[in-house]
């Protein structure tokens, strides 16, 4: 099983989480998570912009991979589409929110999907046209993260996914 083995990146992911649930006890889930997204959102148009942009979807998602790998993620995106839908599978090895959950001293068990649904969500607000879901977590047990983003395929689409 890969994990993330960067200390600043663990640090991040367990000091957002320790927010999270600070945010949580005052303000209530709702309010916490709405807290939560301020502004990322934009970060996320900023950081898929040109992967979205791209006329595959898997190709745009893969330019992501070098970036993610040095900030100590292990991804795969694979093509997932179909006649008339562009779509690509993001499988995550490492998993953020266990990550998250275990700098905190939470039992794997114990951790929720927390950061990457706010992941998701920011990406649903950036970008409207594209249908994001959660497929499988590692915090269900599951031994890999797996994430789908679709759109309707892109009119002039002239090559295969890569």
């Amino acid at each position: 099983m890969h994990e993330i083995t960067d200390d600043a990146l663990r640090r991040e992911l367990a000091g957002r989480l320790r927010r999270y649930r600070e945010l949580r006890e005052r303000l209530g889930p709702e309010r916490a998570r709405e807290a939560m997204l301020e502004g990322l959102p934009e970060k996320q148009a900023a950081r898929l912009g040109p992967a979205v942009k791209e006329p595959v979807l898997a190709r745009g998602l893969a330019r992501a991979l070098p970036w993610l790998e040095a900030a100590g993620l292990v991804h795969e995106v694979v093509d997932d589409s179909r006649p008339g839908e562009d779509a690509a599978l993001e499988i995550a090895f490492t998993c953020t929110c266990t990550t998250a959950a275990a700098g905190l001293g939470i039992p794997p068990e114990r951790a929720e999907p927390l950061l990457c649904g706010l992941e998701l969500e920011a990406t649903r607000r950036a970008f409207p046209e594209l249908g994001v879901r959660a497929l499988a977590h590692r915090t269900e047990g599951k031994r890999v993260c797996v994430f789908r983003y679709r759109r309707d395929e892109q009119p002039g689409r002239q090559d295969a996914p890569a």
